[in-house]
């Protein structure tokens, strides 16, 4: 009974990491956990879910094999790693745009930071612009993404691949004066 009440706090402890990923109205919305299993360690702030794991608000949706959440001293979800073959990430930041659709070996989501990592055969695409490289970091608050290791040596070269789309320009109507 323990693990049920514990497991019910963890999801109510959830709602303010995924705030700053979701749409204005996702941050409204319930957050779902589905696993095969789910292992909660208070004392040290972390819940691991295990089997095909998918956590969803909203437009927001992360799946892996292994999901671990970390909280902080006030019980706020600092920290999500998602480990996967893929682990995946999907969210629509700006209802103008499409959805950020990312994957990696693992995906990490630092919530204070509004900052999604992506490691290990990572992609990251929106609208058709694609990111890919090793390792991917995405801001979503600003939508700044940075693709390849810092500090990576000539002898140890990280390769990346982007992929951006024309914008779409409308030209100027004719002066007809």
């Amino acid at each position: 009974m323990r693990c049920v009440k514990s497991l019910a706090l963890v999801a109510l402890l959830l709602g303010p990491c995924f705030q700053a990923l979701a749409l204005p109205e996702d941050s409204n919305q319930p957050i779902r956990i589905q696993a095969n299993t789910a292992n909660l360690d208070d004392r040290r702030n972390i819940a691991v879910y295990t089997g095909d794991v998918i956590v969803t608000q909203g437009s927001m949706r992360l799946t892996g094999n292994e999901v671990t959440l970390t909280t902080n001293a006030e019980g706020e979800v600092s920290k999500i790693v998602s480990v996967g073959n893929p682990a995946t990430f999907k969210q629509t930041p700006n209802p103008n745009k499409g959805p950020v659709n990312a994957r990696g070996r693992t995906i990490e989501y630092y919530a204070a930071e509004e900052r999604v990592v992506l490691i290990n055969n990572a992609h990251l695409d929106q609208d058709g612009n694609t990111f890919e490289g090793e390792y991917v970091t995405y801001n979503v608050a600003e939508e700044i993404v940075d693709a390849g290791r810092p500090g990576e040596s000539a002898e140890k070269p990280g390769r990346i691949e982007m992929v951006i789309q024309p914008r779409n320009r409308t030209p100027e109507p004719a002066n007809n004066d």
